[in-house]
């Protein structure tokens, strides 16, 4: 089961509800063997290659790869064919017109030559111009992902509303004026179907392999749901779309003595301060929700319109919270000061040695950059208790990029190379920058 986060605006005066999604592939269920036909709408995502069409110099190619059982993380392409700026011709993808392209793969394990025993995940897709300076991927920039389904097994996929191929599925935002939004569902085989809306049947059949239908939002606020199941024989398949319905946003004064940031009432309680002006609506979640987009956690905006603020309590003392930040549904970050962060893209890089313990990142509950925060946090404790500066007359200072001057890039090869730097005539070192942002 995947879920979907989004917020539903009812005051904007438009409805996208267009049935076209930023990606679409058939079969909608491929197989490691499939033939299987990609087509990309520049309409949509990060609309990198919209209005790009024209001739030979417009020509648009892909990049692909695929994502197996061995792969370390969303980023691990495996058997890439092609040279990412270069211009085969084999990766050329048809042009549609309308900015539209489609590129055809020939039995996906074949094509890739991924060898027998490894099983396939998920075809990954950038669509770019010859140079890969112009590229269509996701509305984050990410890259996009085709599912691929054992053979023999049941699935139900909800297509409507519209998902961008994020690693985990995302759905695109929706503007609802009419208040509602057309809904629709795909299954592998011919199976007795189901959609529900907050557990509100909107359409049924006994046998089909995809299935329609219509959610009306009316005057509903907060957590909402729609739901795909089916059935086939002993087999059952779900997918869910689950989203967030703003409700009016609380304005009130920025209560006095907090700042922009982690501000640390109790060791049970923080409040979180988010500068953001000229948004709409922010609501935080994390740990502390299940990753849920939650009423409870809507931040309220100051009267000005620049920050917005919510206080959580009950926390566990000593306890390292994750969390992010979602500015008008669609814009996911995290506090810019925060100490720490997990990257699903580079921690794997960081070995043990350099960061022992390191706090996992909350794979398949969100993407992105994640910040933490913790109350009663451990206090260093210093050995040295009787260092004596240096007399600021007589510093000679040595300005020091960490990753730079060493190898392994961290504090515990520096303090063995501290004699050498001294020896060098040196008795300040200025850090430079070592913080992400």
């Amino acid at each position: 089961m995947k879920k979907y986060i989004i917020f539903l605006v009812l005051f904007f005066s438009t409805v996208i509800t267009n049935a076209q999604r930023l990606l679409t592939w058939s079969p909608e269920f491929p197989l490691e063997n499939s033939n299987l036909i990609v087509t990309v709408d520049c309409n949509k995502g990060n609309q990198g290659l919209l209005n790009f069409e024209g001739g030979n110099s417009a020509n648009v190619y892909v990049h692909v790869g695929v994502i197996t059982n061995l792969s370390t993380s969303s980023t691990d392409w495996r058997y890439v064919p092609f040279v990412y700026g270069s211009a085969n011709p084999a990766a050329r993808a048809t042009q549609l017109g309308s900015n539209k392209y489609q590129y055809t793969i020939n039995n996906v394990r074949s094509f890739f030559g991924v060898p027998a025993g490894e099983t396939i995940l998920k075809v990954n897709f950038i669509f770019r111009n010859a140079t890969g300076t112009l590229k269509q991927v996701n509305s984050d920039i990410s890259d996009m992902y085709i599912p691929v389904y054992a053979a023999g097994q049941y699935a139900v996929r909800l297509n409507l509303p519209p998902s961008e191929p994020r690693f985990i599925p995302w759905l695109e935002p929706i503007n609802i004026a009419a208040g509602s939004v057309a809904v629709a569902a795909v299954s592998s085989a011919a199976s007795a179907m189901e959609i529900k809306y907050n557990n509100t049947v909107l359409s049924t059949n006994a046998s089909a392999t995809a299935l329609t239908g219509t959610a009306t939002f009316g005057t509903n606020t907060c957590d909402q749901s729609i739901v795909a199941n089916g059935i086939l024989a002993s087999n059952t398949g779900t997918d869910t779309a689950k989203f967030f319905i703003t409700p009016s946003v609380t304005t009130a004064p920025l209560p006095a003595g907090l700042q922009d940031g982690i501000n640390y009432n109790s060791n049970t309680s923080v409040t979180l301060v988010l500068f953001a002006p000229n948004k709409t609506n922010a609501v935080v979640i994390g740990d502390f929700s299940n990753w849920q987009t939650l009423c409870a956690n809507q931040m309220t905006r100051t009267p000005d319109g620049n920050r917005y603020f919510i206080t959580l309590n009950g926390l566990t003392a000593g306890q390292l919270y994750k969390f992010q930040y979602i500015v008008d549904g669609n814009i996911k970050t995290t506090d810019p000061y925060t100490e720490l962060i997990l990257d699903p893209n580079n921690d794997q890089f960081i070995p043990a040695s350099t960061f022992p313990n390191m706090p996992a990142y909350p794979t398949g509950l969100t993407t992105g950059i994640v910040g933490t925060f913790q109350t009663a946090a451990p206090q260093y404790t210093w050995t040295t208790t009787s260092f004596t500066r240096p007399n600021k007359k007589s510093l000679v200072m040595y300005e020091m990029h960490l990753r730079d001057f060493l190898g392994a890039s961290n504090w515990q090869t520096l303090t063995d190379t501290l004699n050498y730097i001294k020896g060098l005539g040196v008795n300040a070192i200025e850090v430079m920058p070592f913080n992400e942002f």
